[in-house]
């Protein structure tokens, strides 16, 4: 699941709501492409200005069409209740695993952000994906944070921004996160750097639009071609 390429499609959308073909059809050539996984409703998939109904519909269309690829479906949200009703609508829907940013109005303490994630992990039987995006959320994982919710049960990835993933930076993630925990960069132009840094996933916009190019980045990555996979 968390391995190579997670391509991440735009969710399509007209003034009727989804456009259900047109998401059907970006599915296809992901699925044609051969990415390693799927996810659907994080930023790229405009998870924030959708509905419940509509999240729900995305999660089936993406389990409909996923092809046997494994699929990752957001489940963010402000409030702890939403959180949990969305992330049942995406085990329901046959989310493989779930991705969860920290989302806020007032800021939250890092012990408010551990229990959330402790809450959302004992309700899934899915394996959890920690969004850390802190451009957009205004919230930042500090090394400690990471480390004690990436050490809960459940938890097998961690999605990095790339900007800071220098060779330093991922040593010292390697030393504070479980080995069982796989880390992802994101942030496309820092796909070279992640990957040759020893990222295991590349969780990508680019692969959402352009699956066949990211494609040969990763493959030229997991070959040991620094600068191909750089470029």
């Amino acid at each position: 699941m968390f391995t190579g390429l997670s391509a991440f499609p735009l969710t399509p959308v007209t003034a009727a709501g989804i456009d259900e073909q047109g998401l059907a059809n970006i599915l296809a050539r992901l699925t044609e492409a051969g990415v390693d996984s799927l996810g659907v409703l994080g930023s790229t998939g405009s998870f924030a200005y959708l509905t419940r109904a509509q999240k729900k519909r995305v999660a089936e269309l993406a389990a409909q069409h996923a092809g046997g690829i494994p699929l990752m479906i957001g489940v963010g949200a402000y409030g702890t209740e939403q959180i949990l009703q969305l992330a049942d609508d995406a085990q329901t829907a046959g989310a493989d695993a779930l991705l969860l940013p920290v989302l806020c109005y007032q800021p939250l303490t890092d012990d408010e952000v551990f229990a959330q994630y402790e809450t959302v992990t004992r309700h899934s039987s899915v394996p959890l994906c920690v969004y850390n995006n802190p451009r957009t959320t205004g919230f930042e994982f500090s090394d400690e944070l990471l480390a004690r919710v990436a050490a809960l049960p459940g938890v097998q990835s961690v999605k990095m921004p790339g900007v800071r993933l220098e060779p330093a930076r991922m040593q010292r993630l390697r030393e504070i996160l479980p080995a069982e925990v796989a880390i992802g960069v994101s942030g496309d132009e820092f796909a070279g750097r992640g990957l040759n840094g020893g990222c295991e996933v590349w969780y990508s916009v680019c692969g959402g639009l352009f699956p066949h190019c990211a494609r040969q980045i990763v493959d030229a990555a997991r070959a040991g071609t620094a600068v191909a996979s750089a470029s």
